[in-house]
């Protein structure tokens, strides 16, 4: 199969950090039509997710607590991204989101462009994507939508490309000033992205990835009754996550960002009611929940006060 001639993609995210995706969509152009698309819901780490965020893209923790991770999905579109030109509205937040997330990849160099620019010339006023799909007469769909955006944001590409007279979209590239064409191994990427000046100053959690905390000391007392057993913390904390999870690993646990089989405790702080369902549970207690009572495993839930008792003075629970 020939290359598409562009492909359009978007990213929801789940907080401030780039690498919090939750939803990925993907339109893939040629010969001027839409004849590929790609949607998923995605799992970001540790499952935290920003009122703020919630409140735009709709998407909660409870909906995305089964769904794969982008690493996990990766193997599956990085054919999109072997030989296309990649657009995105907004672009820099997109590639960004896609390259945190995908670090330990070897991603291909591939070259994108910001749609912003190319609607430019044939768009008046501000350059959102919703503003330029009312102006060009497309249908936004559901915005915020992953796959709504990515389409929008081809069908604003392919309006603008007809009303420019051009054949294809690299002579549009090209024969525009403003419209830069970028390489994805240049951009430099930050941890966190600003919010809107509509959104609050901050997350409702600080992302801190089990991997980065690391032991302070490799001299553990391997009768402590955290020795080498697997937690998971959820809610928010009157400690920092952080410093949750370095009491923990000092003392010779393994920290995880997912509740599975082999989890031995999960620590509940307090739950975000906006956040969590009716009952109060968040997705990791529900998912301990249910582990155990199907006998798959025996995963005691203790508060932060039973946590930092077994930490401290080493008393079981």
């Amino acid at each position: 199969m020939r290359p598409y001639d562009f492909i359009t993609i978007d990213f929801e995210t789940a907080t401030r950090y780039y690498r919090s995706a939750c939803s990925i969509g993907i339109a893939a152009v040629q010969d001027g039509t839409i004849i590929d698309t790609y949607y998923s819901l995605l799992q970001p780490p540790e499952l935290e997710f920003s009122p703020e965020n919630i409140a735009v893209h709709g998407i909660s923790p409870e909906m995305v607590a089964n769904s794969p991770t982008l690493d996990e999905i990766w193997p599956e579109i990085s054919h999109f991204f072997s030989s296309s030109l990649v657009i995105a509205h907004n672009a820099t937040f997109d590639i960004s989101v896609l390259k945190r997330s995908l670090c330990w990849y070897s991603l291909p160099n591939f070259k994108y462009v910001d749609s912003v620019s190319i609607a430019k010339d044939y768009v008046s006023g501000s350059k959102s994507l919703d503003n330029c799909a009312r102006q060009l007469g497309i249908d936004l769909g559901h915005h915020h939508n992953a796959l709504d955006d990515a389409i929008s944001c081809a069908k604003v590409v392919l309006c603008c490309l007809s009303r420019s007279g051009l054949s294809n979209i690299g002579q549009l590239c090209f024969a525009k000033e403003n419209i830069k064409i970028h390489n994805m191994a240049d951009l430099k990427t930050q941890e966190m992205f600003a919010l809107s000046s509509s959104q609050k100053t901050s997350p409702k959690y600080s992302y801190v990835s089990p991997k980065s905390v690391t032991p302070s000391h490799h001299c553990f007392n391997c009768q402590h009754p955290l020795y080498e057993k697997a937690i998971v913390f959820t809610g928010e904390l009157c400690i920092s996550r952080a410093e949750a999870m370095q009491l923990a690993v000092d003392v010779g646990a393994r920290v995880t960002s997912s509740v599975s089989r082999k989890t031995d405790y999960l620590v509940v702080g307090k739950q975000d009611l906006s956040l969590v369902g009716s009952d109060g549970l968040s997705s990791k207690q529900e998912k301990a929940y249910e582990l155990n009572n199907q006998g798959k495993a025996n995963i005691k839930i203790v508060s932060e006060d039973d946590f930092l008792s077994l930490v401290n003075q080493g008393v079981g629970v």
